[in-house]
């Protein structure tokens, strides 16, 4: 059985071509919006698209925070007896199609388990935030040893799926913060790969103002640094050179 989780707060403009892209597909069983906090239209479009009969709607009155919707959904799916799950952000616009079959594809027929997308095939200009952001994967996936394999890619940015194995292995709270995820599946020496890329002409997501944009960096940036520190053993902290990065985390 197949699963895509959909994590959305508000996207009634995007998340009908979101499932567009998920009715191409060549297997999928069940689809899991994960709506919340929506107070917009967001279920109406769910609900009355051509995938409705395959929806299993997740709903919450309020905001989960970001990245916390992937572990409900995760444990949605595991519960419906799912072999291997598909996120994809409700924000989600472009021509992406081929980039989630070739992600199912690594997991249900190469044995792989958590296959990512590579979001910067082709590295041009990049803001100072966004240079942070990139140090800092890097550093991470330097440290789990898969750099030389998936380079910067991460379960933060971008759609990428794991298998039954990994959810079995890491659980699901984990999946609320990615780059722990990440380093407890490197810990468990499953398998890590990237399947599937997309550059910034094939995809766009919301753009929210500055103010987000910088959170999401600071959430990122303290994810890989607390990542680092529980795959090093270390006390989590989200801190380095003396800067907590908390971003939308709350501890």
């Amino acid at each position: 059985m197949i699963a895509a989780v959909i994590p959305a707060y508000n996207e009634e403009d995007s998340i009908g071509h979101v499932l567009d892209a998920l009715a191409h597909l060549f297997t999928l069983d069940t689809v899991i919006p994960v709506l919340n906090g929506c107070t917009d239209h967001t279920r109406q479009v769910v609900l009355q698209h051509a995938l409705a009969n395959r929806v299993a709607l997740i709903e919450y009155p309020l905001p989960l925070g970001i990245d916390v919707p992937r572990s409900w959904g995760a444990k949605c799916a595991f519960a419906l007896g799912a072999q291997a799950v598909l996120f994809v952000d409700g924000d989600f616009r472009g021509d992406f199609s081929s980039c989630l079959q070739d992600l199912l594809c690594a997991v249900v027929h190469k044995d792989c388990d958590l296959a990512l997308t590579n979001c910067y095939p082709y590295i041009g200009y990049r803001s100072e935030t966004a240079k942070a952001v990139l140090y800092y994967r890097e550093q991470l996936n330097r440290k789990l040893g898969l750099f030389s394999s998936v380079g910067l890619a991460t379960p933060s940015h971008g759609p990428h799926c794991v298998s039954r194995r990994l959810l079995e292995t890491v659980g699901f709270d984990c999946l609320s913060t990615p780059p722990l995820m990440l380093a407890k599946a490197a810990e468990s020496h499953l398998n890590i790969r990237v399947a599937a890329r997309l550059d910034d002409t094939q995809w766009t997501s919301a753009q929210r103002g500055d103010l987000h944009n910088q959170k999401i960096a600071d959430t990122i940036i303290g994810d890989c640094i607390a990542a680092r520190q529980y795959f090093c053993h270390q006390p989590i902290t989200r801190e380095e050179n003396g800067i907590v990065y908390l971003g939308y985390r709350k501890k």
